[in-house]
C-alpha cells in the first residue's frame, strides 16, 4: 500500500500576513526616508540661520565702528567726520576700494541739491559719498561691504539734537538751531549668500546745557574793579580774542533774583555780554545738581577725594586738544599756574586764583571764589561757570579774574559725549 503526503491547504491568514508586512517594510522605508528628509532639511535650515545671524553680527560689527568713528573727533587716527558739521556730508567705510558701489542707495547723492563729497560743486556726474578704509584688519576682521555715515538733513538743512529752547528742565529733541547733528548710518553684512542691512539714527547728549557765560545758583558779590565777566564769545587760546560777529550770551543768570548779583555802578562795565553792560538776568531754568554730579562721576576721566589742591606744580587734567572729565568730591583749591582744560566738576566749594587758568566749563554744587593779583597773576576761565550756591559762604569774583564765555571750549568739553543709538531696524 502506497503512502503519499499532502501539503497543507493554504489560508486567506497566510496572505493576508504577507501583505502587513510588505505594509509595515513601506511604512519603515518611507519614515526612515523622511527622517533622513527632515534631518537634511533641518540641518539646512540651522545652517542658514547661522549664516544670517553670521551676516548680521558682521553688519552690527559695521554699524559700530562708523558710530565710533565719529564720536571722538580729537582720535585723529580714527575720526572720518568734516572738521565742521556741513548738511550732506558723507562717508563710506569699506574693505576695498569701490565696495560701495553694493549700496543701492549709492547714487542718489548725486541729485540730492548738495555737495556730498565737500569739492565745492553740488550735484556733479557721478557725485557720492567718498570712500575711506575700514579699521576692521587681519585674520578675525569681519568682512563688512560697506558702512554709510551721514548727517541727518531735512530741506536742505542739517538735523541737529539738543536743547532748542535753551531750558535744561525740557527734553532735548531733532532742531535747526543747538546741538550735534543727527547721525545716520546704514551698514551691510554678508556671509555667504546671506545679506543683512542695519539702518540707524545715533544722537550725542549733551553732558551739561550751558549757555551763559556765569550760572549762579545762589549770592554773587564783586570785589574791586579789575575784574571781568564776558558773555561775548572769545577765543579760547591766548589772547582770547572778542570773536567778530560771534552772538553774545548773557554775562549772569541768576536762579534768584538779579539783586543775587548786584554790581555797583563803576562795575556795571565789568559785566558785560548780551544786552551789553550789566548783562546780568533771572534764569527761567535751573539744574539738577545732584543728577549733574552722578552722570558726570560715572563717565569721569579722573576723579578726587576730599579736601584737594591743584598748584604750579599738579600736573595738567586736559587740553584743548585732549579735554577730560574731572571731579572731585570735597572743596577744591586752584593757585598757581595750574591748568586744565574739559570739564570741572566739584561737589564743594571752588577757590581759584594765582595765574591758574580752565578752558573749558566750571560746575561747583558750592560757592565759588575767584581773584588774582594783576595782569601776570589772574584767575582766568574760558567757556562757563554753573555753581549751586549756599547761604554759608557767598560766592565772589574780584582781583584781575576773568571769565569769559567761549563756545570754542565749551563745544570742545561738550565733545567728549559719544554718540548713542536712538533707533535701529534691520532691513
Amino acid at each position: 500500500m502506497t503512502t503519499q503526503s499532502v501539503a497543507p491547504a493554504r489560508t486567506e491568514d497566510a496572505g493576508n500576513a504577507m501583505v502587513v508586512a510588505l505594509l509595515v517594510l513601506v511604512i519603515l522605508s518611507s519614515a526612515a526616508v523622511a527622517f533622513v528628509a527632515v534631518t537634511k532639511s533641518e540641518k539646512q535650515i540651522s545652517g542658514n540661520t547661522r549664516i544670517a545671524t553670521e551676516a548680521f553680527y558682521t553688519a552690527e560689527a559695521g554699524l559700530t565702528e562708523g558710530i565710533y568713528r565719529m564720536s571722538y573727533a580729537k582720535d585723529t587716527l580714527n575720526y572720518i567726520g568734516p572738521a565742521t558739521p556741513t548738511a550732506g556730508w558723507g562717508k563710506y567705510i569699506v574693505m576695498s576700494n569701490g565696495a560701495s558701489s553694493q549700496d543701492p542707495s549709492a547714487a542718489s547723492t548725486a541729485s540730492d541739491g548738495m555737495d556730498n563729497d565737500n569739492d565745492g560743486l553740488i550735484d556733479e556726474p557721478g557725485e557720492r559719498y567718498p570712500e575711506t578704509p575700514s579699521k576692521q584688519t587681519g585674520g578675525n576682521a569681519l568682512q563688512y561691504p560697506y558702512v554709510r555715515v551721514e548727517y541727518k538733513t531735512q530741506g536742505g538743512q542739517l538735523v541737529r539734537y539738543g536743547d532748542d529752547d535753551q531750558n535744561p528742565s525740557t527734553p532735548m529733541r531733532e532742531n535747526f538751531t543747538y546741538g550735534d547733528p543727527v547721525l545716520k548710518v546704514s551698514a551691510a553684512g554678508t556671509r555667504g549668500a546671506s545679506k543683512k542691512v542695519i539702518e540707524a539714527e545715533a544722537v550725542r547728549f549733551p553732558l551739561v546745557n550751558v549757555n551763559a557765560a556765569m550760572w549762579a545758583g545762589g549770592p554773587l558779590s564783586f570785589n574791586g574793579n579789575a575784574f571781568l565777566l564776558d558773555g561775548a564769545d572769545h577765543d579760547a587760546q591766548a589772547p582770547f580774542d572778542t570773536i567778530a560777529g560771534a552772538p553774545p550770551v548773557q554775562g549772569i543768570l541768576t536762579e534768584g533774583p538779579t539783586s543775587d548779583a548786584t554790581v555797583t555802578s563803576q562795575q556795571a562795565d565789568n559785566v558785560t555780554g548780551l544786552g551789553g553792560d550789566g548783562s546780568i538776568a533771572q534764569s527761567t531754568f535751573t539744574y539738577d545738581f545732584n543728577a549733574l554730579w552722578s552722570s558726570l562721576t560715572a563717565a569721569a576721566d579722573r576723579s578726587f577725594t576730599g579736601a584737594t589742591t591743584f598748584s604750579s606744580s599738579s600736573p595738567t587734567l586736559g587740553t584743548m586738544a585732549k579735554p577730560l572729565l574731572t571731579v572731585v568730591d570735597g572743596d577744591l583749591n586752584i593757585q598757581g599756574t595750574w591748568q586744565g582744560a574739559g570739564i570741572l566738576m566739584v561737589n564743594g566749594n571752588i577757590n581759584m586764583g594765582g595765574g591758574a587758568m580752565y578752558q573749558g566749563i566750571v560746575i561747583a554744587t558750592g560757592d565759588v571764589r575767584l581773584a588774582g593779583g594783576g595782569p601776570a597773576d589772574v584767575a582766568r576761565i574760558l567757556g562757563s561757570v554753573i555753581y549751586q550756591g549756599s547761604l554759608i559762604n557767598a560766592s565772589a569774583q574780584g582781583g584781575a579774574s576773568r571769565v569769559f564765555w567761549s563756545s570754542e571750549a565749551v563745544t570742545n568739553a561738550l565733545g567728549m559725549s559719544k554718540y548713542t543709538l536712538a533707533w535701529w531696524r534691520e532691513r
